[in-house]
């Protein structure tokens, strides 16, 4: 059995642990990942220095299941759901895919940009 020592950090930890929250998938397709809109080069700059990003990890996501680019994408609406967004860059009108947020690797897809560009497939590893 557990020696008693390790009781009262055990149910401390248990207890400060944050709640596990369900994600909402706002998007599902077999299309690759990439496909979903136009790379932003200084948004993604900006996930990458923690500027810009979706607020909570894991809240609402989109999964790319294909054979191709498959990948679980962080999202955020323009219009300030799931979006930390302290200076104000974002477009009401815009979505944005985070891949690899919270790292500084950081990827910023935008959905709902006209007209700005094609999407840019990545480069192989």
């Amino acid at each position: 059995m557990w020696p008693r020592r390790f009781a009262l950090p055990l149910l401390l930890l248990l207890y400060a642990a944050p709640r596990a929250e369900a994600s909402t998938v706002v998007l599902t397709s077999s299309a690759p990942y990439w496909q979903v809109g136009v790379r932003d080069n200084e948004l993604s700059r900006a996930c990458s220095l923690d500027t810009f990003g979706p607020k909570r990890l894991g809240a609402l996501v989109a999964r790319f299941t294909g054979p191709e680019g498959p990948a679980l994408l962080d999202v955020a609406k323009g219009s300030g759901s799931n979006l930390r967004d302290p200076k104000h860059v974002a477009k009401r009108n815009e979505d944005y895919f985070f891949r690899n947020a919270a790292t500084t690797s950081c990827e910023v897809l935008v959905g709902g940009r006209g007209g700005s560009g094609k999407p840019v497939t990545p480069a192989l590893r």
